[in-house]
């Protein structure tokens, strides 16, 4: 930036009119090839669902018909009111999540690392637990007495509906918080569709992720660890992630929770989707 400036000075400093023209032209000439070269790779490489928020040709999952609850999905939780906690009795192993919250992790090999720091439930070492779904409901209610929440984007489409904030938090990264609405389909049919990782590969939709894997799975609670590497634009590295992931149902609806996993316990961030 300061050899910018001081290549900008020389240039004001011209004795002639015409030497001061042609600097400023390739001058300008420059910064109009990197904005051109930044916006092809930007394209090239934007996933899939950005394409739907642009183009509105989106192809939305069969259901039945149904309108699909208010889902929210970001670091830190939902914009959805969950209007409390019901009693969760009912859990399914094999319920799909509709949203995920990553984190880098450095190796797979260290996974178990990271869940040494776990809770127990029933005497079991698990990676997501009910108490962090409690602290995600006071993130969607808005009652964790963090800093408020500024909007970045508001978009609607015929059949979908799309809601975005962020907020910096005091001691730690920016959080995120986003709202999708789905006008034609079931909350079953947008659970199945986000949480199968192999159709994510298969179906070209996500096609950002290029490797995932099954870790662990608790058949008594449905908890699941699972290995994600992604691919980035070819200036960057892919990124490896450790996720879990669980689902609750309350009879009414699913409350479905992803967290990154890492050696400790205060690095972790969480979503939801409700």
């Amino acid at each position: 930036m300061a050899l910018n400036l001081d290549a900008l000075v020389e240039t004001l400093r011209k004795p002639t009119m015409v030497g001061v023209v042609s600097d400023l032209v390739l001058f300008s000439g420059t910064l109009c090839v990197a904005v051109f070269v930044g916006l092809l790779v930007g394209w090239a490489w934007r996933p899939r669902w950005a394409a739907v928020l642009v183009g509105g040709d989106e192809e939305k999952p069969d259901g039945n018909g149904s309108r699909l609850r208010p889902s929210s999905s970001g670091a830190s939780g939902g914009a959805g009111s969950v209007m409390g906690l019901p009693i969760f009795g009912s859990l399914k192993a094999q319920l799909p999540s509709g949203s995920t919250s990553l984190i880098p992790y450095e190796s797979s090999e260290n996974v178990m690392g990271g869940l040494a720091s776990s809770s127990t439930e029933g005497g079991e070492s698990v990676a997501v637990t009910t108490e962090d779904l409690e602290y995600l409901s006071r993130l969607v209610e808005v009652t964790d007495g963090g800093p408020a929440w500024q909007q970045m984007m508001d978009k609607s489409l015929p059949n979908m509906g799309y809601q975005a904030w962020r907020r910096d938090h005091p001691v730690g990264p920016p959080q995120y918080r986003s709202r999708t609405v789905f006008e034609d389909a079931s909350p079953e049919t947008v659970r199945d569709f986000f949480w199968d990782d192999e159709f994510r590969m298969k179906g070209k939709w996500d096609d950002m992720l290029i490797y995932h894997r099954t870790l662990m799975e608790c058949t008594k609670t449905g908890t699941m660890i699972v290995h994600w590497v992604r691919k980035f634009p070819f200036f960057c590295s892919n990124r490896e992630y450790i996720i879990g992931r669980r689902i609750w149902d309350s009879g009414t609806a699913y409350y479905c929770v992803t967290k990154g996993l890492c050696k400790e316990s205060k690095d972790k961030m969480y979503s939801a989707e409700v």
